[in-house]
């Protein structure tokens, strides 16, 4: 019987609404409560549950308000953002500047010399009111300029959001990048009439009140074990958030039935298996800034080098109306991501490139990573309001995320796709990666940087690097099927291990990047503020000593995967 049919509908639906029962914000009760229930019901499986319990930096929303003042004035109900900071009962006072739809630089997070398409409008000292969805990028942007609080007005619903730039707990070195000031979130119906007196260019005073609970606490984040038939220590990890805003039925609690749905499975058919399967429910995701999902990468790093082949992570399936699959990953895994996609989830797609989101905390270790996401497709009706791009519903971070926006049919669908892709995963003698997939990345990136550079950086030794990988990695394919099956696996997850972390992330293997987009080495996408500022500017000097520097880390990372392929 194919491991498809092993998905029980019934099973997974009872999953979801017995997981619905509690609000499951990190660290409080609701959330405890739930991880007990996926211990229990999978220990009773005979499933090996541990459950891990650490001190994360958690921040819980509270009480916010927005109160125009003078003529007209009036107070507004509104929502705060996790790890803004909190104003106490005098709240913050200044008077409003509109920025419209300002965003965020579109470059790697802490730019020192951007300026931003609004540096016009004098945001230092006043309260920045600004049109669309939060960011941690967005918001960081103005408080850097001086601002003294924020409010969003988005274009639908008020979704919860988190604000800080960190991503897991803090460093010495990261901590001063928590918020300083507040910051609050208003629907497009509750905004509306202010953003119409800003745009008339009305002077208007504001006072923001915001609370958020925000401490070092507890957490408890269950992990299951599926051993394989053959003993072997090499496993594939699957991992989703078990922390929600409100009831959080699709975001994530279908998720996290999917996923005790797919342990099941594995158990049942790990006699086939050659590799194991280990299943996270990740703590810390919205209101720790994936703490859970880094935690377990900073702890689990040597283990999940010696023996994680893949990892694959499931948020938001089963949702009325999203039949489409939105496939990210690392180069490495793309040609079998999109295969599995085709042949096991009946749809065509190009892999995009990674996305910094959704618990993505295994480049920087240098794992091979992937997620099928399911989304709406275009004009559905349910499509969020202020990123429809995205394929997310309306009602995303919002207490609308309730049961009767779940889709039974669809949501035991995706869990099909996602134990078909697993079961191949653990079955296949030799892990799916192709190390010239990853080289086609690699020298694309260079060239595109050497375009913009213009002559100005000097890319040859970069380039030279790239060359040679691309060079190693074409002639380990050609004989990868005559190699030992243990000697290529080796040799193909050690070249990730390599190259994943200098492609994909400035500060891993050892830390963790900002919360903020995601780029191809991101290090030295400051090469256009190089060229932009001018090599005999100071700014520009400042810029080439981290262009040095991020070549060289870069340059080693590929002749490290270089040198694996060579010598195989």
């Amino acid at each position: 019987m194919s491991v498809r049919e092993y998905v029980d509908a019934d099973s997974l639906w009872n999953h979801l609404e017995g997981i619905c029962r509690w609000e499951r914000y990190t660290g409080t009760e609701g959330e405890n409560a739930a991880v007990r229930y996926v211990e229990a019901e999978l220990a009773a499986l005979g499933i090996d549950v541990t459950v891990h319990a650490f001190c994360s930096l958690i921040s819980i929303p509270g009480a916010a308000t927005l109160q125009v003042l003078g003529a007209g004035g009036e107070t507004i109900s509104a929502i705060t953002a996790v790890f803004g900071a909190s104003t106490g009962a005098e709240g913050v006072r200044g008077q409003a500047v509109y920025v419209g739809e300002a965003d965020a630089p579109d470059t790697p997070f802490g730019d020192p010399f951007y300026t931003g398409a609004s540096a016009e409008a004098p945001v230092a000292g006043r309260v920045v009111v600004a049109e669309g969805m939060l960011s941690p990028a967005r918001f960081y942007h103005f408080e850097r300029r001086g601002a003294i609080a924020q409010v969003y007005v988005n274009k639908g619903y008020a979704h919860e959001m988190t604000v800080s730039t960190i991503w897991g707990a803090p460093t010495p070195e990261s901590i001063a990048r928590l918020p300083g000031t507040p910051v609050v979130t208003l629907s497009r119906e509750q905004g509306a009439a202010l953003l119409e007196r800003l745009k008339r260019r009305e002077e208007m005073n504001l006072r923001v009140h915001a609370e958020t609970d925000t401490a070092w606490r507890e957490t408890l984040m269950p992990v299951a074990s599926i051993a394989p038939g053959n003993g072997g220590e090499e496993y594939v990890l699957v991992g989703g958030h078990i922390d929600s805003w409100h009831m959080g039925a699709n975001d994530n609690g279908a998720g996290d039935a999917t996923l005790m749905e797919l342990a099941r499975v594995a158990h049942e058919r790990r006699g086939d298996l050659r590799r194991g399967l280990k299943v996270a429910w990740w703590n810390g995701h919205s209101h720790g800034r994936f703490s859970g999902s880094t935690w377990y990468a900073d702890h689990a790093f040597h283990e999940l080098r010696r023996n994680c082949a893949a990892y694959l992570n499931i948020d938001q399936p089963g949702c009325r109306g999203a039949t489409l699959y939105r496939p990210f990953c690392t180069a490495d895994v793309r040609d079998w991501v999109r295969g599995a996609v085709e042949r096991i989830g009946g749809q065509r797609t190009e892999p995009d490139h990674p996305r910094k989101m959704a618990d993505q905390s295994l480049w920087g270790v240098g794992v091979p990573s992937f997620s099928f996401l399911p989304v709406l497709p275009p004009d559905h009706p349910d499509l969020q309001k202020d990123h429809p791009e995205s394929g997310f519903p309306e009602y995303w971070h919002h207490p609308a995320d309730t049961l009767d926006k779940m889709d039974k049919d669809l949501l035991a669908e995706h869990c099909r796709v996602y134990a078909g892709a697993l079961h191949e995963l653990c079955s296949l003698e030799r892990v799916p990666l192709n190390p010239v997939a990853t080289a086609a990345v690699v020298n694309e990136e260079i060239e595109r940087l050497g375009a913009i550079g213009g002559g100005v950086v000097d890319l040859g030794d970069l380039s030279e690097a790239g060359a040679r990988l691309a060079k190693a990695c074409t002639a380990l394919n050609v004989k990868i099927e005559s190699i030992d099956a243990a000697v290529a696996n080796r040799a193909l997850l050690g070249m990730s291990h390599a190259v994943n972390p200098v492609l994909y992330t400035q500060a891993g293997p050892f830390d963790h990047d900002p919360a903020s987009g995601a780029f191809r080495m991101p290090g030295l996408q400051c090469i256009a503020n190089f060229v932009e500022r001018g090599p005999e500017s100071d700014a520009g000097r400042v810029i080439y000593t981290r262009v040095v520097r991020e070549k060289n880390r870069i340059i080693a990372g590929l002749d490290a995967a270089s040198v694996i392929a060579e010598s195989v």
